[in-house]
């Protein structure tokens, strides 16, 4: 009723006298609600016009004709697009005691070469690892060496044409990153969660100059450890990536150096995603200080505008970090002379070439596939490479193996999306023919399997993680790492008598495939015991 709401007061007149209305709650609240939406809104527009402002300040570098061109799309939605990005070791702007100044000379050295694939279209983004000591012919020079004497001789242009040469992807846009700097994103959110397994540490047993010792500093306890920016940059840079085991002895983790600790980054990444959205990343003041953090230590190609930068951020501001793509550049140990090196594995890495070719990653094309059969049932094996190869897949086998009625499509730690693909592509026929009207097909991981090869076996039950795989099976992944702490690669001369130990040799461990009692090396990626 009305005579709730207001009320007479009599004046000295004698006079009524009428007082304002009193909102409700709900109303009240409806109000506060509008207001923080326009300070929101206003917050936003503030901060899209703030990162636009930084993005225009960072330090660029003109690469004139050395990018390739963005292709031109049709789709509002966006394009797609490779981004080359650098993570360069300087001993610039370090502290004067830092182990990582020990025998430098102010060089800047290509610690960590990342290929990022960005699809605006489907809203996916893919990044491959290349490591520092991948060996091949340097563009414009009559040599080969190690990938990262590329950036040293040349810079980023002498990098991006040897990328485009011989792993035949397009460059279109460039990002250097001060690893020194790498600290200041971590400041941001303060601390990132890791989980190890074993007590840890960075231990070189074999330094180019003076005794043995850390490069890093990075020593840790056993357990979930929030890792501070100084730790979190230890970490993140450790080649000679040691574990202390039950009786007190410390041994080389696996894989090793830049293997090990490409999976490391990659992991790290994901992690220090997550902490940022955690904390608020898509909120317009966090993301701010991200932004400020960020682009202190980066330089960017010419083409790389501002709004660019913005188109992509609005694109993947729902991106969730489990939804990152990571490989690494398949390869196998071996020697050019004296030098310890890495030889790049044509057939492994073609399918994974492919996405950053454009393929889309559910196309056929980014798969490569070995069929492993049990004697007797070639010919059905036989029609199921037929319906593989018909469907796009690089397909090769079948091989003969001791095997059980089912189907069992084996991946490795990069590949489970890859094996996914293939079992959506086997009809139900196929299905049946192997394991019955009732069957299901089952994905198994191995560690030794690189990037999107899987392996289909027809005919298995569940043979252990660790059996044999056939000679003829078709992957490779490296058997060991180079020990040198070489920055450039020049050590090795193009003329050296070369050597590999090829990891398709059963008889010979490779990294990830090791005896039983050697499997808790691996440092664990995942966050168990952390909360």
């Amino acid at each position: 009723m009305i005579g709730n709401r207001w009320r007479s007061e009599q004046d000295g007149d004698d006079k009524p006298r009428e007082r304002k209305l009193r909102r409700t709650w709900p109303q009240r609240f409806l109000v506060l609600f509008n207001v923080c939406m326009i300070l929101v809104a206003l917050a936003m527009a503030w901060t899209l016009r703030y990162t636009y402002v930084q993005a225009a300040s960072v330090e660029r570098v003109q690469l004139g004709g050395s990018l390739t061109p963005r292709a031109e799309s049709s789709d509002s939605d966006g394009g797609v697009f490779n981004v080359l990005i650098v993570g360069y070791d300087s001993d610039a702007g370090l502290d004067e005691d830092d182990p990582i100044r020990v025998g430098r000379n102010g060089e800047r050295f290509s610690d960590v070469i990342l290929i990022a694939h960005v699809d605006e279209v489907e809203g996916t983004a893919t990044i491959m690892s290349v490591p520092r000591d991948l060996w091949l012919p340097i563009a414009g020079l009559d040599r080969e060496a190690k990938i990262n004497f590329a950036f040293g001789v040349g810079g980023p242009a002498v990098l991006i044409e040897t990328i485009e040469t011989e792993l035949d992807i397009p460059i279109n846009h460039y990002v250097a990153i001060d690893f020194a700097g790498f600290q200041g994103l971590v400041e941001v959110v303060g601390t990132v969660d890791v989980f190890f397994e074993l007590p840890a540490r960075d231990w070189n047993a074999r330094p180019a100059v003076g005794p043995p010792r850390t490069q890093t500093g990075f020593e840790i306890g056993a357990g979930c450890h929030a890792l501070d920016p100084p730790t979190a940059l230890a970490y993140v840079r450790s080649r000679h990536y040691q574990v202390q085991m039950a009786d007190g002895s410390w041994v080389d983790s696996t894989p090793p150096s830049d293997l090990g600790r490409m999976q490391r980054q990659q992991d790290f990444i994901r992690r220090l995603i997550q902490r940022a959205i955690d904390l608020g990343a898509r909120n317009p003041f966090v993301l701010s200080d991200l932004v400020d953090a960020g682009l202190d230590n980066v330089t960017i190609d010419q083409e790389l505008t501002p709004q660019t930068l913005l188109d992509v951020g609005r694109t993947f501001r729902d991106f969730e970090p489990g939804e990152l793509q990571t490989f690494s550049y398949p390869t196998e140990f071996g020697f050019v002379g004296s030098s310890s090196v890495l030889f790049g594995l044509d057939e492994p890495a073609a399918p994974i070439l492919e996405i950053f070719r454009g393929a889309s990653p559910s196309d056929p094309s980014t798969v490569a596939i070995s069929v492993v059969t049990a004697a007797g049932v070639e010919d059905d094996a036989g029609d199921l490479v037929d319906e593989l190869s018909d469907a796009g897949f690089i397909v090769s086998g079948p091989s003969l193996s001791d095997t059980e009625p089912g189907i069992v499509i084996r991946h490795g730690a990069d590949g489970r999306q890859a094996a996914e693909v293939v079992r959506d592509r086997l009809s139900s026929s196929t299905i049946a023919d192997f394991v019955g009207d009732d069957g299901s097909v089952r994905l198994e991981e191995i560690d030794t399997l690189p990037g999107r090869s899987v392996i289909v076996v027809v005919g298995t039950a569940s043979p252990s993680l660790n059996s044999t795989i056939p000679d003829d099976a078709g992957v490779g992944v490296a058997t060991s790492a180079p020990d040198s702490d070489s920055g450039t690669g020049e050590e090795a001369s193009s003329d050296a008598q070369v050597t590999t130990t090829s990891s398709t040799d059963p008889s010979t461990p490779s990294s990830g495939d090791q005896p039983a009692e050697d499997a808790d090396l691996a440092p664990p990626l995942d966050a168990s015991g952390c909360g």
